[in-house]
């Protein structure tokens, strides 16, 4: 792509000077972010990230008006993007273009704010070290659950500070509940990695349980033979085949609004890579690592009805913001019960991930805290 065509994409999708103006070092994990009105958890994401060994972030401000801008003017290994245009419309070419502009053949995160990147071995190894294992294998990203973070009690009773740690606020998640199987419909033909997502946890639990019919006893059974939490996907072309075949037997027992709970934040990006939406999937056949990392999600801080009341009003997300549609009919039991439930299952590092399936370390070098 020669450089005025994607100078003249640069400008049309940001319609902001401050794109062409993005500084990254020549070497190192950079984080590219989107971000609207978060402040709130800014300070310890970025604390987070860079204890991690991220070398810089590159964050696109949806015109926040929370004082997130300031909040990150005063960071040297921060550049921010400010543009006003529609999130729904163009957060996919945001990140991609960033990405084809700035960091061809780089190891890139794609987080959100409200999420924390874990994996094999962490704290104690850098995301330096990791991204060099997974070079030595030749991969080209890694794999993580994303798993939603809740406190004990009831959300009313929570009161986080900015800059506290997401974890001592939200240290539960459910432990069960999970399943590791194909797409449904012309998503899975469009976006080839990853082959299979995670369906399932506490938001299914809470908003997505309707289906078009009860699930037999054979289905459950094929849904806990092919597609639990520590089934393997197929490598090959048959393989994948025969996992949609199968897959077609159980999919109409499943919800049918199912939120996808899986991404594949950490890839070494290449000009032609073109993601799903979100950073659920890309739309190439790339090497994927056997290990899994984890994305742990804060989506439930005290904030979390204002932040469904915002999403709403602006209608930037999917469907309209369907889903969070779904989380307002149950606001006002959240506020009051909470989430905790006899799933439930504290947080003690990733250890406690690897014992319900929702992280795997292929490597005994790359081992659990």
């Amino acid at each position: 792509m020669m450089r005025g065509s994607i100078e003249h994409r640069l400008d049309a999708a940001f319609a902001s000077p401050d794109i062409h103006q993005v500084k990254v070092p020549g070497e190192g994990v950079v984080a590219v972010v989107l971000a609207y009105n978060e402040a709130l958890r800014f300070p310890h994401f970025l604390q987070h990230y860079r204890q991690l060994g991220v070398a810089q972030f590159v964050v696109v401000d949806n015109n926040s008006a929370d004082g997130t801008r300031a909040l990150l003017s005063d960071c040297d290994d921060v550049s921010v993007i400010r543009t006003d245009r529609p999130y729904r419309d163009h957060k996919s070419d945001w990140r991609q273009l960033i990405c084809e502009r700035y960091l061809e053949d780089r190891w890139v995160i794609f987080p959100d704010v409200d999420e924390l990147f874990v994996y094999p071995g962490w704290p104690d190894r850098s995301i330096i070290d990791l991204v060099h294992y997974l070079d030595a294998g030749q991969y080209q990203a890694l794999f993580c659950p994303m798993v939603d973070m809740y406190p004990k009690g009831a959300l009313a009773d929570l009161k986080y500070a900015e800059g506290d740690n997401f974890i001592d606020a939200c240290p539960y998640f459910d432990g069960t509940g999970y399943r590791y199987c194909p797409l449904k419909g012309s998503h899975r033909k469009r976006y080839k990695t990853p082959s299979r997502q995670v369906f399932g946890g506490t938001r299914e639990r809470l908003f997505h349980q309707d289906a078009k019919r009860p699930s037999t006893y054979f289905e459950r059974a094929l849904l806990k033979h092919f597609f639990s939490m520590r089934s393997n996907a197929p490598e090959t072309s048959i393989g994948r085949l025969a996992d949609h075949l199968v897959f077609k037997l159980v999919k109409d027992a499943l919800p049918y609004t199912a939120a996808i709970q899986s991404k594949i934040p950490l890839i070494k990006w290449r000009g032609d890579f073109k993601f799903s939406g979100g950073v659920h999937g890309i739309d190439k056949q790339i090497r994927v690592a056997s290990d899994w990392g984890a994305l742990l999600h804060f989506k439930y801080l005290d904030d979390f009805q204002s932040k469904v009341a915002e999403a709403i009003d602006r209608k930037q997300h999917t469907a309209n913001a369907g889903h969070y549609l779904d989380y307002n009919t149950q606001m006002a039991r959240l506020m009051e019960e909470g989430l905790y439930a006899e799933c439930s299952v504290k947080f003690t590092g990733t250890d406690s991930l690897m014992a319900c399936g929702l992280m795997r370390s292929v490597e005994p070098h790359i081992s659990a805290s």
